[in-house]
């Protein structure tokens, strides 16, 4: 028998108020780069670094790769960053259940529309990873560069958003700030100017989001790989070295914040100026990079998930093993750092560890707690014990322990009168 990893539920004395986890990191940062092509990238990477010295600082500092993946059938912005905050797919998956997908394939979306309202019927209320952050009490913003995201920011105000049940009540809007207006050229500085201050501060936002929309205006105007489209990378190039800077200068986020930077797609793969083909390689290829403690610098981000594999040329579907690493990939993997619940009914769930096996916790829903561990640990069993010890009694759970696209996940309540340790057991 192997003790994998085991844990005393006791609320009155180890449990607490927000969550259990020996987490690392503390603040995350995660960008996405509109229309940022890895394959052009690439290419601007080797053939002329010193014109985009923070990208090659990035790949220096990170686990990286540019070969990931956005969303399998649709290569536009709007659903893919529906399915970023997500982590479900923009359709339904040949032979998946219809409660997968999260069905928002509108790029233009209407005043009033949200994702719950006009996605997926199946599915009234489609979680995102600000629900997880702000409902476990960690604050929250969101800065955009295009206006159409107004879509996602009221699909988690104060109208839209889903009652928070876990702990303290944080209210139903889930970010606590939000600057989403059309920003482009060189007023990209202004709107990282605002992400900079925060970060600067004692007190910064726990989760930052911030989309920047310049790559994708420029491609549409003058061309994917086009002189101009080069020197809007170059632009982004400059911002991303100041949120660099300001997370290794600022003492509070140094060596306690993960930086994950992707594309929603890529662009110029059938004509110069769209992207609208999911079939092509320049449409669904872009960038991935995971710059946090521990992880190793300079390396293949591939090699640090279970249930990853590098797809070659490959465009795969959902049902394909392993799956690549994807956009959505990035806000699961973002909770996970900082040791929170993965997206309810999300599909898109790397598993970090290689073949390392580790069981965590958090105060669930309604008072109670979620134990979760990787679906890939099917040769192990839950079990609980009223004490740890060598003569203790171990049984079986065998019911309400349940696959969520990638995680086991057991639910549960305890209480000081009834406290018990859990362990993953190898059978």
């Amino acid at each position: 028998m192997k003790l994998i990893h085991s844990f005393l539920c006791l609320l009155a004395l180890l449990i607490s108020p927000a969550f259990l986890h020996a987490a690392q990191v503390q603040y995350v940062v995660q960008v996405s780069l509109d229309g940022l092509g890895a394959k052009y990238l690439e290419n601007y990477l080797s053939n002329a670094p010193a014109q985009f010295p923070n990208f090659v600082r990035l790949v220096q500092l990170s686990a990286s790769t540019m070969n990931a993946r956005c969303d399998f059938d649709i290569s536009e912005t709007i659903p893919n960053h529906t399915t970023i905050f997500t982590g479900r797919p923009v359709l339904q998956p040949t032979n998946q259940a219809n409660t997968v997908h999260h069905g928002y394939n509108n790029n233009f979306p209407g005043a009033t529309d949200t994702v719950h309202a006009q996605g997926n019927p199946y599915v009234p209320y489609k979680s995102s990873f600000f629900d997880i952050a702000h409902d476990y009490g960690l604050s929250t913003a969101l800065y955009s560069g295009k206006a159409r995201l107004l879509m996602l920011d009221r699909s988690y105000d104060a109208v839209n958003g889903a009652a928070d049940l876990v702990d303290a009540d944080n209210g139903k809007d889930k970010i606590d700030y939000a600057s989403v207006g059309d920003v482009s050229g060189t007023s990209i500085s202004n709107e990282v100017n605002s992400l900079i201050a925060n970060l600067s501060s004692a007190t910064p936002y726990r989760y930052s989001f911030i989309h920047i929309a310049e790559p994708d205006i420029t491609g549409h105007s003058a061309g994917w790989g086009s002189a101009n489209w080069s020197n809007a990378v170059r632009n982004v190039d400059t911002q991303l070295g100041r949120i660099i800077d300001v997370i290794t200068t600022n003492s509070v986020l140094s060596n306690a914040t993960a930086l994950i930077v992707s594309a929603d797609h890529g662009g110029g793969g059938v004509t110069a100026n769209a992207h609208t083909e999911a079939y092509h390689i320049k449409n669904y290829t872009i960038p991935f990079f995971l710059w946090a403690p521990k992880v190793p610098a300079n390396s293949d981000v591939y090699a640090l998930f279970a249930n990853r594999g590098n797809p070659g040329t490959n465009r795969l579907d959902y049902n394909a093993v392993p799956q690549p690493l994807r956009n959505a990939d990035g806000s699961n993997l973002a909770l996970g750092l900082l040791g929170l619940p993965p997206i309810p009914g999300s599909s898109t769930l790397p598993i970090l560890g290689g073949t390392n096996v580790q069981m965590n916790v958090a105060r669930a829903l309604d008072g109670a707690y979620t134990a979760w561990w990787p679906a890939t640990a099917s040769a192990f069993v839950l079990e609980t014990s009223p004490a740890f010890a060598a003569s203790a009694e171990w049984a079986e759970i065998t019911n309400g322990i349940i696959n969520n696209g990638g995680m086991f996940v057991y639910s549960f309540t305890n209480s000081p009168t009834d406290a018990k340790f859990y362990r993953l057991r190898k059978r």
